[in-house]
Formats: structure tokens, C-alpha cells, sequence
């Protein structure tokens, strides 16, 4: 198992170049659906403080069972806590000392977080857009990696007896998505930053009773405890994580080796997704068994890191 290195601190004018990018950026207007709103300039800018974030705050702990294929793919990861924990910004931060800047990639996300002041320019520069079929084909198409979280909402707003289940629902688009594309799939599996609040109920009932789905594209209304708002009842909004340990792997990608036409039988489809939720949830038991993660992570042992400097800066 290789795992992405720490690096060091950064130096305070890199720090202070990558502040003034992000007040740069801040009045540009969110394109979530613009690909070429993606900025490798600005990334490569920002990056020594998301890296103190990264290794200082969350002290992220990123493997890698092998290196991820050069070309398109589709990295489909579980989602690690609620709102407040940018599990996009981990594994971008990881891909991006991997990979480099310049490497096409793309996040797909949620449209609310692009209406927030000033976040939506600075998740569209970093490769954020909007979740969509339509998107994750124009973004495969153009060769590029395109992460998604199928579980979305209900994944994140689980409660915290079930942090260690990955949880999808429905949700089979990235198989279509992936067979049409003719693309491999990366599974990404994340533990640690589900301790970063309490949930005690996802509250389904409640946001169908409420409309939710249907004013706020919300199918939770999680009730729990998370700073800095205490008692969080209702709409999921961004919570203040304390600097729990984020334990990050990126598993062997699947090769699925079937035509275009596959993505519309019904069988097929199921037995890609029965494949891919199998393998994350053997990979999330083991970081479970681990135990290198969350509020008070057991010792690292064994890890080897990746010697090789990052390719395409």
C-alpha cells in the first residue's frame, strides 16, 4: 500500500500569495456548468494552504492500492459527514501532489454550495461543477477524471451508528454514466470526518413532509449536534469540523469491458453496481479495522510513501 507523502510547511509568502487569490477570485461569478471555468493557475496558487489544511488540520492520510490510469475515469467515492467536511477538497489535494494541476479534473457537486458568497468562484476554479449526466459526459469526454458521490445527501446525513456503510440508495447513473463513457471506475473510500458531529436521524420522513426535495433538492433533514450551531435540526447547513483525522483510500480501478449499449440493460447495470458497492464497503470495514482516523486515531504503522515527485505540475 502506497500512500501520498506530507509535505513541508509552507513558507508564510506562499501562504500570503495563495490569500490573494483567493481575494482575487472571490468576485468572479460561479459557471457550474462552464468546464473551462476550472483554473490550474489559481489551483497551483492556493494549494500550500489547502496543504496545510490537508496535512495539519485533518491530517489526511491518503493510499493508494495502485496508481490511478492516465486518461479519462470515473472516481466514485462515499461521503465522509456532512456538509462541513470538504471531501472533494481532500481528494482533489491528494490527486492534485499526485498528478499535478494541470491534469484535467473535475469534481461533481451539489448547486447549492456554488450560491454561497464567494465559495461558488472558488469551487468552480478548483474543478467543481454541477452534478449532472450531462456534465460528467462533457467532462469524460474531454479525457478528464470526474469524481462523484452517488449516496449525495442521504450518504452524508447518515446517522453516525451507520458512518461505516456505504450508502447509494438508488443511485446507479455512474454506472450508466461509466459504460456509455467507456471509462473505467475508480472507487474512492473515506472514514474519520463522520466524527466530526453527531447524527442521530437523517430525517427522510421529515424532508418529505416538508417539500425539501422538492424546494431545496434536500431528501434529508438530519437532527444532531455540530459546532458551531449545537442542535442541528432540519436543512443540513456547513458545519465547523474539529480536526478529526481523515483516512483516505483510492482502490484498484475496475476495468468493466462492455459496450456502450450495456449502460441501458437493466441486469448489467445492477451487477456493475453490486460490484463496485461490494469492494468499497470490504475497503471501509478494513479502514474501520484500522482505526487511523477520526477524533483520536490509533497509531500509524506500516506505511510507505510515495517517493516519486508529482508528474505534470
Amino acid at each position: 500500500m502506497l500512500t501520498i507523502p506530507r509535505e513541508p510547511r509552507p513558507s508564510l509568502g506562499a501562504v500570503r500569495d495563495a490569500l490573494a487569490a483567493l481575494l482575487e477570485k472571490r468576485h468572479e461569478p460561479a459557471r457550474p456548468d462552464d468546464l473551462d471555468a476550472r483554473d490550474p493557475a489559481f489551483v497551483s496558487r492556493v494549494l500550500p494552504l489547502l496543504g496545510l489544511l490537508y496535512d495539519d488540520y485533518f491530517r489526511c492520510e491518503t493510499e493508494l492500492e495502485e496508481d490511478i490510469p492516465e486518461g479519462p475515469f470515473l472516481a466514485v467515492a462515499n461521503h465522509n459527514a456532512m456538509t462541513g467536511t470538504p471531501d472533494m477538497f481532500c481528494h482533489m489535494v491528494a490527486y492534485w501532489r499526485r498528478y499535478g494541476t494541470t491534469r484535467p479534473a473535475y469534481g461533481l457537486m451539489h448547486d447549492v454550495p456554488f450560491h454561497f458568497p464567494y465559495a461558488g468562484a472558488w469551487l468552480n476554479a478548483g474543478g467543481a461543477i454541477a452534478a449532472s449526466p450531462d456534465n460528467a459526459r462533457r467532462a469524460l469526454d474531454r479525457g478528464a477524471a470526474v469524481l462523484v458521490f452517488p449516496g449525495g445527501d442521504m450518504d452524508a446525513c447518515k446517522p453516525t451508528r451507520a458512518q461505516y456503510t456505504i450508502r447509494f440508495g438508488g443511485r446507479r447513473g455512474f454506472v450508466r454514466a461509466a459504460i456509455r463513457a467507456q471509462v473505467p471506475i475508480v472507487p474512492v473510500v473515506s472514514v474519520g470526518a463522520h466524527q466530526s458531529l453527531y447524527i442521530a436521524t437523517d430525517g427522510r420522513d421529515i424532508a418529505e413532509r416538508l417539500r425539501l426535495p422538492e424546494l431545496l433538492r434536500s431528501n434529508v433533514a438530519p437532527i444532531g449536534f455540530a459546532l458551531p450551531w449545537g442542535l442541528i435540526l432540519g436543512v443540513p447547513l456547513p458545519h465547523l469540523p474539529p480536526p478529526v483525522k481523515v483516512h483516505t483510500r483510492i482502490l484498484r480501478q475496475i476495468e468493466l469491458d462492455l459496450p456502450p449499449e450495456a449502460a441501458d440493460a437493466p441486469g448489467i447495470v445492477e451487477e456493475v453496481f453490486q460490484r463496485v458497492v461490494g469492494v468499497m464497503q470490504a475497503a471501509l470495514d478494513d479502514l474501520r479495522r484500522q482505526g487511523r482516523h477520526g477524533l483520536f486515531p490509533r497509531r500509524e504503522m506500516g506505511i510507505r510513501a510515495l517517493g516519486a515527485a508529482p508528474r505534470g505540475r
